[in-house]
């Protein structure tokens, strides 16, 4: 290839990422790679090994022709987002650029940065470093790659996204290739668990954030006590089944480790008389008030909690309650404005949340029990448990226990899979449970010893399977009273002074009601069997409303949080529709984007109008 190619290939290669430019730009070519000539003319990729033994990675006859067939192997129809292992010649990525709109989102991941400074040597890649969805990944550290993810993790979530490898290339670093398939499966697993939870509970997550202020005012934050209990031995418990066998062994040396507890186990817990230093509540269905006696006194249990549980959790705890930050918008929004509590980072699950609070606090070593992450006898929660208070009240002669726990088993459905258990032996766990287990493993500080006393359900990569019974006597037969005691002293400070809030909370409502009068107008276009040019009129108006709101990120995010689901569904038709209208120059989309914003515009008016609603009576004293 001659040096002009080069050249053009350097130039826009510095323009499209500066530092691969620099990293790329010394290396002469590669020891294990030569490009070859094939039959059609196009440049032909060979592998050389160690004893100079040549490999045909690329067809000698015709490469692109071999890309073309090999790309329709791949179900890549209606795609818009792709990810690629091996760049090679740029053959296959070359085609998916063809056949695909300038919107197209392209990662590529190559291992060998001496095969892509061949590569740019011997074949044009002007056109892939120009696209302006091509993202590339040289010899990246595959600890980074939620980092080089999270950029457009809501889009490959939504609009899903198309994994292709080049075969040959991937079996040459099949080690590396292959821990990068896994660890972007993980990622994308997890996005997609994620945003279902956001979808399904994020109006519900706005409805007790804006309920729990008074209380959140009246609460301090857990950023006092960061590594206020370094060296105490604290554990986790949770309402897994096993927690039935060792609950009891608690008992021994209470006095010898910090007692955290979710929420579910917070009655199995004081059913056995075993008071718990901290009981931690995240979900915010109302069914986890179940999980709290409202006529008992929580005694010396202290609350740890987020903007989103129902407001009734905290009202039981009026003065040892204390408060973590919540990743939704209208909580930050909160904290930006007033009182940031302290982050426990990212919290897939109550447990997860108990396990980051425990590291907070510098607690080592920190021990699990009732993580049974699985089914036993297909139940999923210990006796006394609020879920297993539901069973009970079933039973009778013609639905004994057993044939209640199978019922709840198998309503999981689809949902349901297999695993090996501590024992070796198969057991039922769901697809959820799996990705709760997979971020516990992958989030574990190494240089932390984590235990996992459960004594039953699956193991957790990367935690030392103990009994109960081993775990106190190695780690909690000394008193913790006297460290304790700077656990408690941080709860007596002052809670911050609330300062710009009510002027905030008014700015906000005076672009709400904006927004709110252009709504409005928007509707009164809305008219029964519009012609073509009314509907563009529509969609011109809705199109210049869109801007507008996207002018002010904080209210974009308030309203796109409200109705998650509402936004995600106009998200990803707009996606769609802007594909097909780059695609299909000459085929109109009017009707499909007129039916989008039609929808759209109902999602938009309820979202301003609850935030008005909330905003409003925040600003009322008693809230």
């Amino acid at each position: 290839m001659s040096n002009s190619v080069l050249n053009r290939n350097l130039a826009s290669l510095k323009t499209k990422d500066p530092a691969l430019f620099e990293k790329i730009t010394p290396l002469k070519g590669s020891k294990f790679y030569a490009a070859t000539k094939s039959k059609s003319g196009h440049p032909s990729l060979v592998h050389v090994d160690q004893d100079g033994r040549k490999k045909q990675i690329d067809s000698n006859y015709d490469p692109v022709g071999e890309a073309i067939r090999n790309l329709a192997r791949f179900n890549i129809s209606g795609s818009i987002n792709f990810i690629v292992l091996g760049l090679g010649l740029g053959c296959l990525v070359s085609q998916i650029i063809k056949i695909n709109s300038k919107h197209a989102k392209i990662f590529i991941f190559e291992k060998d940065p001496e095969l892509f400074a061949l590569a740019i040597r011997e074949a044009d890649f002007t056109q892939i470093f120009e696209h302006p969805g091509v993202k590339l990944f040289v010899d990246k550290d595959l600890r980074d790659v939620s980092h080089f993810l999270e950029p457009e993790r809501t889009n490959f979530t939504l609009n899903e996204y198309c994994l292709i490898s080049q075969k040959a290339l991937v079996e040459k670093n099949f080690e590396y290739y292959g821990v990068l398939y896994k660890e972007i499966e993980k990622y994308f697993k997890e996005s997609r668990i994620n945003l279902k939870t956001q979808s399904v509970h994020s109006k519900v997550y706005y409805k007790n954030i804006f309920s729990n202020q008074e209380c959140l005012r009246s609460s301090p934050g857990i950023k006092n006590l960061k590594d206020c209990l370094s060296g105490i031995p604290a554990i986790i418990c949770s309402a897994g089944p096993s927690l039935d066998k060792n609950i009891q062994l608690l008992k021994s040396s209470r006095k010898g480790f910090f007692l955290i507890a979710v929420a579910t186990a917070l009655k199995p817990l004081l059913h056995n008389g075993i008071q718990p230093d901290v009981v931690i509540s995240i979900d915010p269905d109302e069914l986890t008030i179940r999980s709290f006696d409202l006529f008992r006194d929580s005694g010396d249990t202290w609350l740890v909690y987020n903007a989103a549980v129902p407001n009734t959790i905290p009202k039981i705890f009026p003065t040892r309650k204390m408060a973590f930050d919540l990743d939704v918008h209208l909580a930050k929004w909160f904290n930006k404005h007033s009182d940031a509590k302290g982050s426990l980072g990212k919290t897939s699950s109550v447990a997860h949340s108990a396990l980051n609070f425990a590291e907070f606090l510098a607690c080592s070593p920190v021990i699990l029990i009732g993580q049974d992450l699985s089914f036993q006898n297909q139940r999923l929660h210990c006796n006394q448990s609020f879920y297993f208070e539901d069973s009970i009240n079933l039973v009778s002669r013609f639905n004994p226990l057993y044939y209640l726990n199978r019922l709840k088993y198998l309503n999981f459905g689809p949902n349901l899979t297999e695993r090996i258990d501590i024992f070796g032996c198969q057991v039922g766990s769901t697809l959820a449970m799996d990705s709760y287990r997979q971020i516990f493993s992958s989030s574990l500080d190494t240089s932390k010893t984590v235990i996992n006393a459960t004594e039953g359900g699956v193991p957790i990569k990367g935690m030392k399977n103990l009994s109960l019974r081993e775990a106190l006597h190695y780690h909690c037969r000394n008193s913790i009273k006297k460290k304790f005691d700077s656990f408690i002293a941080p709860m007596s400070l002052e809670i911050d002074a609330l300062e710009d809030l009510h002027e905030s909370t008014c700015r906000l409502l005076r672009n709400l009601e904006k927004i709110s009068e252009e709504v409005n107008a928007i509707k009164k276009l809305q008219i029964d069997a519009p012609s073509n040019d009314q509907k563009q009129y529509f969609v011109d108006h809705m199109g210049t409303l869109y801007k507008s709101i996207l002018e002010d990120k904080e209210i974009a995010l308030l309203l796109q949080d409200y109705d998650f689901a509402g936004f995600s569904d106009w998200y990803r038709s707009s996606s769609q529709i802007l594909n097909r209208k780059e695609l299909f120059k000459d085929c109109s989309q009017l009707n499909e984007e007129y039916e989008r914003d039609l929808i759209f515009l109902k999602v938009l008016a309820d979202s301003v109008k609850y935030l008005r609603f909330g905003f409003e009576r925040s600003l009322s004293p008693e809230n």
